[in-house]
């Protein structure tokens, strides 16, 4: 189990024996991450509204609900674990926080035969509000075997708020996405973690995870033609 020190203005370390190395954060880098994260939080409240207002008018056309909403803000200790890793990588912990469009994340789920309708949709009335696509944010995954699903992260065009991130699913691919969220925890954490007894999480059990995650989808759908 992680023990974590104190999270305060001082410097973090996260001492999962799980790791490959301890991830850890200096008191002025740790300060950067927090601030950014308490931004998010405050932020909740106007983007609960607006993704709650375009759910609600695309729930009769398009069979629009939201899902996941104890999820809608990334939890601090887990933006502090991936800020850590990047520095690792020599990555400004400042530029990471300011960057990184998916603290505020929201699921919408959109029925399988209006899916490409519900897509557009949804952009035109975010349109309507002030909010644009970020640029290279758009990211379609239905091919992916792990996770398929169109994502997309917006900003206010004025230049203000918070950037915020919606995923687009279908009833089948976000229950999938729930069954599967081991495997895909796996797959994505395979490249700084090992299991407690030090042997490295080597490719073949990446491949694993990708493949008992992709024999779950099937072919029972086909909403990633309608997002070419």
């Amino acid at each position: 189990m992680s023990t974590t020190q104190d999270a305060g203005p001082g410097p973090w370390r996260d001492d999962d024996p799980a790791l490959e190395l301890p991830l850890a954060l200096t008191a002025e880098q740790n300060a950067v991450v927090t601030a950014r994260w308490h931004r998010a939080r405050a932020a909740m409240p106007a983007l609960d509204a607006v993704v709650e207002g375009v759910v609600a008018r695309l729930a009769e056309p398009c069979g629009a609900r939201q899902e996941g909403r104890k999820f809608r803000l990334k939890g601090l200790a887990a933006f502090r674990r991936q800020a850590a890793a990047r520095v690792r990588l020599r990555v400004d912990a400042g530029t990471f926080a300011e960057k990184i469009t998916d603290l505020n994340r929201y699921t919408v789920v959109l029925a399988t035969d209006h899916y490409t309708a519900g897509v557009q949709q949804a952009y035109a009335l975010l349109h309507e509000q002030g909010f644009e696509p970020v640029p290279g944010s758009e990211r379609n995954s239905w091919q992916d075997l792990v996770h398929k699903a169109f994502r997309v992260a917006w900003r206010d065009r004025s230049g203000g708020g918070t950037v915020f991130e919606v995923v687009f699913h279908t009833p089948e691919s976000f229950a999938v996405q729930s069954e599967n969220g081991p495997l895909y925890d796996l797959y994505r954490s395979a490249r700084i973690r090992r299991p407690a007894g030090g042997v490295a999480v080597g490719k073949s059990h990446e491949d694993a995870a990708r493949l008992l995650q992709s024999r779950r989808y099937g072919s029972g759908h086909d909403a990633e033609e309608n997002q070419g």
